[in-house]
Formats: C-alpha cells, sequence, structure tokens
C-alpha cells in the first residue's frame, strides 16, 4: 500500500508544479491530487482512531497554495 500511496504523491507533486506553472488547470489538478487526498485522509483517520486523536486530513486548496 505505502509503493501506491507513493505514486499517487509523485503525480500529486507533479500536477501541483505543473499548476503553478501555469500548464494546467486548476481543475486538472484537482483530477490529479483527488486520489491522494482521499488516501491521506483515509489514512489519518485510521491512525488518529487507533491512538485516540483528531486526525489531520489533506487539503486539496492548501496543497495548491
Amino acid at each position: 500500500m505505502l509503493k501506491a500511496i507513493e505514486e499517487m504523491k509523485d503525480r500529486a507533486d507533479l500536477a501541483r508544479s505543473l499548476y503553478r506553472g501555469g500548464q494546467i488547470s486548476r481543475i486538472e489538478a484537482e483530477e490529479e491530487i483527488r486520489p491522494y487526498a482521499e488516501a491521506f485522509n483515509a489514512k489519518s483517520r485510521e491512525l488518529a482512531k487507533k491512538y485516540g486523536q483528531r486526525p489531520r486530513l489533506f487539503s486539496i486548496t492548501s496543497y495548491l497554495r
């Protein structure tokens, strides 16, 4: 599972760079980032529940800043 998340992160990083460079639109960047955000949030919720804490959720908007 870690390998899949790493691949999603690489795609998200690439989409972020392309968006910041003006090569793709925001909608296209969000479509590329969304799978990573969902996987990250699921893992965050899982770990937070395990340790009795609040999850630190991933926001696409803040990621694109």
